[in-house]
């Protein structure tokens, strides 16, 4: 991922993501590192490291991309985002800005991967089940859902778990029409839930007639607002994620 001025190597080290950054970072090149960021996320990696040795400013007021990305990973899929190998002119910056109240930065990439995590293998935090696009996907993602909440403790929010993801399979039948990838995660507070399908067009609340929200087959998106702490939509190559978190 390219624009002038800004460059975004993607690596993969076992289930995190490493984002190493070069070249000047200012308002007209952010696009690339949130692209850089949100198709790293759609992979739901364990963490999110920025390698920034070779990042250099435009002005201070760029680096306020930083705190927005981080808040979105922790929204979801509920990771972290920091930093690796800050130079110095780099660090003076964020402290100014105060970015580091809100992102931990590590002197290697080494270190940002060895920081304490969940502490427990990929596998027992994540279930994960891919649809097609027949009418009982939304039973069985129910059912994925239903059985994680019980295996990770979060009975208490079961009902509104499942709630949402029959509402977000429902929008894949309804508009995408595909195959569709449905996902549960978790970390110590919240219930991550996402759905990939292959469809280009992407949700939102604002601009749809009333009759495609809330449709007779399924009560919409803005159920879905008004029942997860956040939600949103990342396009991808092949489509895209919509996701939500439920919290405890």
């Amino acid at each position: 991922m390219r624009a002038e001025g800004l460059r975004a190597h993607v690596e993969r080290r076992g289930d995190a993501a490493v984002v190493c950054l070069s070249g000047v970072l200012g308002v007209d090149t952010s696009p690339v590192l949130r692209s850089a960021v949100l198709a790293c996320l759609a992979a739901e990696p364990s963490v999110l490291v920025l390698e920034v040795a070779g990042l250099r400013l435009h002005d201070d007021v760029a680096l306020t991309v930083l705190p927005a990305l981080a808040r979105h990973a922790a929204a979801w899929p509920g990771i972290a985002m920091v930093l690796a190998a800050v130079p110095a002119p780099l660090a003076a910056a964020l402290d100014r800005m105060a970015v580091t109240h809100s992102m931990r930065a590590f002197p290697t990439v080494d270190a940002a991967l060895a920081m304490p995590r969940d502490g427990r293998p990929p596998a027992d935090r994540q279930a994960t089940v891919s649809l097609p696009p027949l009418l009982d996907a939304t039973a069985a993602a129910r059912h994925l859902v239903a059985r994680a909440c019980g295996r990770w403790g979060f009975e208490n929010v079961r009902d509104v778990a499942e709630l949402v993801v029959t509402e977000l399979v429902s929008n894949v039948l309804r508009h995408a029409g595909t195959k569709m990838d449905v996902k549960a995660t978790r970390d110590h507070r919240c219930l991550h839930i996402s759905v990939r399908d292959r469809g280009a067009g992407m949700p939102h609340l604002g601009g749809h007639p009333a009759d495609e929200i809330l449709s007779e087959d399924g009560r919409g998106l803005l159920v879905v607002s008004a029942l997860t702490r956040a939600w949103g939509c990342i396009p991808v190559p092949d489509g895209k994620v919509v996701w939500a978190t439920v919290g405890q």
